[in-house]
């Protein structure tokens, strides 16, 4: 995938450093291909991805991550410009970059990623790579919990 500029990241970073799956990953893609028509499917699996991520770790969602889910389901009633959605993600990222709990800072970095899909789909994307880094530092170098998350994350895509 790298330097292939036609990928599906095109212009937007990708994380370097993730143990993953690429066979369950590409999966990922092909799903996010055969969905990508739609940017409304698109951020509801963004949100779906985040509820998930919460629920994973236990995070109980405070003022701010109450705010990113609220801003991104206006965005797609129609009542949010992609702009709020942007604004909230540049928050999750400050967030991320001030929090302590490693594992708080990760949840941060799939959320605003989620809050930027309205922005750009391929965020979705992106968030689905930001909740396997967060598997490796809750499970390091159990590839069977990586396996399960990029499992969960198909089915949550082809779901939308």
């Amino acid at each position: 995938m790298k330097g292939r500029k036609d990928s599906y990241m095109g212009d937007v970073g990708i994380i370097r450093k993730i143990d993953d799956l690429p066979e369950l990953k590409d999966e990922l893609i092909a799903v996010f291909d055969t969905k990508c028509h739609s940017h409304r499917a698109i951020s509801n699996y963004s949100l779906l991805l985040a509820e998930h991520v919460l629920e994973l770790t236990g995070i109980r969602p405070d003022d701010e991550i109450n705010e990113c889910f609220q801003v991104i389901r206006k965005w797609q009633e129609g009542k949010a410009k992609f702009q709020d959605a942007r604004n909230v993600a540049f928050r999750m990222h400050s967030l991320a970059r001030e929090e302590k709990d490693p594992v708080k800072a990760k949840v941060y970095r799939v959320l605003g990623q989620a809050a930027a899909t309205p922005h750009v789909k391929r965020h979705a994307l992106i968030a689905s790579d930001y909740a396997i880094t967060l598997i490796n530092l809750m499970h390091p170098k159990d590839m069977e919990e990586v396996r399960k998350e990029r499992e969960a994350q198909i089915a949550l895509m082809k779901s939308i």
